[in-house]
C-alpha cells in the first residue's frame, strides 16, 4: 500500500483548552478514526495510530497554531477534513491538511511559536512589546521550539494564546 504523510493544522479553544496534551491527542486520534480514514498503526501487540504532535502545551492555553503529522494509506481532501470537524467537540477544529515528504520531521520544520499574552491591566513588566486594545493589553512574545512556554499567569497575564507557528526550518 502507498503511504502518504500529512501535516495537519488545528485549533483548540474554548473549554477544550483545559484538556491535557494526552487528552487532546486521544480526541484528535478518535476524530480521525471515526472518519474512516485508513491511518498507519504502530507495530506490536498494542497498536496505536502513528501520530506525531509538535510541542505540548500546558493546560489552559488556547492553541491556534497546533500541528501534528499522521501517515495514511489514502488521500485526504477538504470533504474528509469537514467530516472530521463535525466529529470533534466544539472547540477543536482542523484547519488544513497538507501532504509532506516521507522524511518530514516537525522538530526540524518548526522554529518556534508566537504567543499572545492578554492582560486585564497594564503589565508592570516593560520588557514586552505591549499594545492596548480597548480594555485589554496584548503582549507578543516568541519562544523557540522546545523552549519554555509561558504558563497562564506567569507574567500576571489573564490568558495565554499560542497564536502562530514560525516555520521554515530545514527538513
Amino acid at each position: 500500500m502507498n503511504q502518504i504523510k500529512y501535516l495537519f493544522h488545528y485549533k483548540k479553544y474554548g473549554m477544550l483548552r483545559y484538556l491535557s496534551h494526552l487528552e487532546t491527542m486521544k480526541m484528535i486520534d478518535r476524530a480521525l478514526r471515526r472518519t474512516g480514514i485508513e491511518l498507519k498503526q504502530t507495530e506490536g501487540f498494542h497498536q496505536r495510530t502513528k501520530i506525531s504532535f509538535a510541542q505540548a502545551l500546558p493546560t489552559g492555553i488556547i492553541d491556534l497554531a497546533g500541528l501534528f503529522v499522521v501517515t495514511t494509506f489514502e488521500e485526504i481532501d477538504v470533504s474528509r477534513l469537514k467530516e472530521a470537524n463535525k466529529l470533534c467537540p466544539r472547540g477543536c477544529e482542523f484547519v488544513k491538511a497538507e501532504k509532506v515528504d516521507e522524511k518530514f520531521k516537525l522538530s526540524r520544520f518548526v522554529d518556534g511559536y508566537e504567543f499572545k499574552l492578554i492582560f486585564l491591566k497594564e503589565p508592570e513588566d516593560a520588557s514586552f512589546d505591549i499594545e492596548k486594545k480597548g480594555e485589554i493589553w496584548i503582549a507578543r512574545i516568541f519562544r523557540s521550539f522546545n523552549s519554555s512556554i509561558p504558563k497562564n499567569g506567569e507574567y500576571g497575564q489573564f490568558l495565554t494564546i499560542r497564536s502562530q507557528a514560525i516555520t521554515g526550518g530545514a527538513n
